[in-house]
């Protein structure tokens, strides 16, 4: 089965079982970077002697230069921030969230400077009692979703998700209603503004909410059916015209990926491990690739598993993304919220090196030219 990538913003783990999706986050799971060939005469049986190379990736950074942008991790050095979205091409959305109460910031890319925009009402003001999870942009507005936890008698002590809005250009925050009941917090959630109303997707539950007032309509929920014509790979999960799936394993050969139309036209294979449906019908968020069936890989903080890509169908590169998490051998991506021009292309992010700042790919930058 293909394994799920966790969005946004969604993807830090909170306590109370409750992970962002700005929230759109990915934590991938430790694969191979390195083999080591056993000293004896013979292999193993049906084991190679020499296993194939993992190849080495050139990084995003280096393929889509006018894509990226790199933003401060901390405001004046003291408060954490994560980016959420992009307001314009030279200022970004950002929003501090953990343990902190919540509030939105504007960064010019050009000065360097930081701008409060709004912040969550006083009674926010407590550790994880109101967390930021997905956030949206429109051109005069800013919505999200929050896991909220209050304890007022009539709270049963559980947490609910709530959409919330303010100005784009900053201001009062104000709640717009309730998506949820008590106990009812998605592990990752999907926001979207369209006209007047936001358009919420979590756990198959779906609302359409007026954001100036009004009755929230109950979507249908959509369950994916697999074209024939690609069911013969596994865990295939399709966008509008492209899907992605497993070929069968082949023991002691690099993980491949299948990418193709829904009638099985234009079939491509991918040198990677797992990942959803293409973004925007383009682009693959996928785990790094390693030699299946290796049992002697070992991974460490010192010789970490191989990086997650990002994979371009327009041009079939693939680039290194995702910052090292401390101490460890995982790597993490996160995904952003969603900017207005291009809702199904967020903004990807990881840490840098330093830990001081946030390595940003924003998809929508990468010209449209490339896939005509």
């Amino acid at each position: 089965m293909l394994l799920p990538v966790r969005p946004n913003a969604a993807a830090k783990a909170r306590s109370a079982g409750l992970c962002r999706a700005a929230a759109i986050v990915l934590m991938l799971i430790p694969v191979t970077l390195s083999c080591t060939i056993q000293e004896v005469s013979t292999p193993l049986p049906g084991r190679p002697q020499v296993l194939p190379e993992v190849p080495e990736f050139e990084s995003a950074a280096s393929i889509w230069r006018d894509a990226i942008v790199t933003v401060p991790a901390k405001v004046k050095g003291k408060l954490a921030v994560e980016p959420a979205a992009m307001l314009r091409e030279d200022e970004v959305l950002m929003v501090a969230s953990f343990e902190w109460r919540p509030t939105f910031y504007s960064y010019d890319l050009r000065t360097g400077g930081f701008r409060a925009l709004g912040t969550a009402p006083k009674w926010a003001e407590c550790s994880l009692c109101f967390e930021v999870m997905s956030v949206a942009t429109s051109e005069t507005r800013i919505v999200w979703t929050a896991g909220v936890y209050r304890s007022e008698p009539w709270n049963a002590g559980k947490r609910h998700v709530e959409l919330w809005t303010m100005p784009r250009s900053g201001g009062e925050m104000r709640l717009v209603t309730w998506l949820t009941g008590h106990g009812q917090v998605p592990f990752e959630d999907r926001l979207s503004i369209v006209g007047d109303d936001a358009v919420w997707h979590g756990d198959g539950q779906a609302y359409r909410v007026p954001l100036d007032g009004g009755e929230a309509q109950r979507l249908p929920s959509v369950e994916q059916t697999v074209p024939a014509a690609v069911r013969e790979l596994d865990g295939t999960q399709c966008g509008r015209e492209w899907c992605v799936g497993l070929p069968p394993n082949r023991r002691y050969e690099l993980t491949k990926l299948v990418v193709l139309r829904k009638d099985g036209t234009e079939r491509r294979e991918v040198v990677a491990s797992y990942g959803g449906p293409l973004m925007n019908d383009r682009f693959g968020l996928f785990g790094g690739p390693y030699v299946n069936g290796d049992k002697e890989r070992r991974h460490t903080a010192k010789h970490p598993g191989p990086q997650p890509v990002l994979y371009d169908r327009c041009t079939e590169k693939s680039g290194r993304i995702g910052g090292l998490l401390k101490g460890s051998a995982d790597y993490d991506v996160f995904r952003g919220g969603e900017r207005a021009a291009s809702p199904e292309e967020p903004l990807l992010y990881w840490t840098s090196s330093d830990r001081k700042s946030w390595i940003v790919l924003d998809l929508s930058r990468i010209p449209d030219s490339l896939c005509a």
